[in-house]
């Protein structure tokens, strides 16, 4: 048997997956994945293909998300540079006037 729940008391939240091991009154469970939602759903797919994921189905479109998220981060961090020295130099014509 498999639990998957958020947790919350972490910051960000993570994504977890316990897993019962043993049977009978002896079971008991413990915890076999913690990370992202998407990471936890390749997981799952791995184990129920015996620990094999697909390339070309799984790992591909994983990647070309992170990559959007990356691009996306590196647009917003040359954006707040473009401010900041603007700003700076803003400031520096208001204190040599």
């Amino acid at each position: 048997m498999i639990k998957k729940y958020w947790d919350h008391k972490t910051s960000p939240s993570t994504y977890v997956i316990n897993r019962q091991m043993g049977r009978g009154k002896y079971s008991e469970w413990k915890e076999v994945f913690r990370g992202t939602y998407d990471d936890g759903m390749m997981y799952l797919i791995s184990l129920d293909r015996g620990g094999l994921i697909s390339f070309q189905s799984d790992y591909l479109p994983a990647m070309e998300k992170l990559r959007k998220h990356c691009q996306n981060g590196y647009a917003l961090e040359k954006d707040l540079r473009r401010q900041i020295i603007k700003l700076k130099k803003e400031i520096k014509s208001l204190t040599s006037d």
